[in-house]
């Protein structure tokens, strides 16, 4: 069957790693490491093709790198809601804190109503170092 309800093996096999992975982000890399593990060779070409594939489709955030850096992905959970809430992205471990706590929303009430901006946080990350990088230092 052809188009994109087409699935392969493979392309399972990433999705499920994704899935299980839904904690932290991951790198293209990472999937292929992943699949070799799993016995499951397939083009690092073909690996970014479904994973901005699947970012296309809302399936995963993809995370942009600054210059020189890897792009990173992170699955989206429907149950989480990601798009209502920012993120905090640990610059060390890749570990992802949703930031879907009341005080947020407290914030994003005051910038409307104070301020007349309305707050939309498709894949808004905040950069940083988690506390357990930082106590490991």
């Amino acid at each position: 069957m052809a188009g994109s309800s087409y699935v392969t093996a493979s392309r399972r096999k990433i999705l499920d790693f994704l899935k299980e992975s839904d904690e932290r982000s991951v790198t293209a890399a990472d999937v292929d490491a992943y699949l070799k593990a799993q016995n499951s060779e397939v083009n690092i070409t073909t690996v970014y093709r479904y994973l901005d594939k699947l970012a296309k489709e809302g399936t995963i955030m993809k995370y942009v790198a600054e210059k020189g850096g890897q792009s990173a992905y992170q699955y989206v959970n429907p149950a989480r809601r990601c798009s209502e809430h920012l993120h905090l992205k640990c610059l060390k471990c890749g570990r992802i804190i949703h930031l879907d706590c009341q005080f947020m929303k407290e914030i994003s009430e005051h910038i409307s109503k104070d301020h007349g901006f309305s707050l939309h946080c498709e894949n808004s990350v905040l950069y940083g170092v988690c506390r357990e990088c930082k106590e490991k230092e």
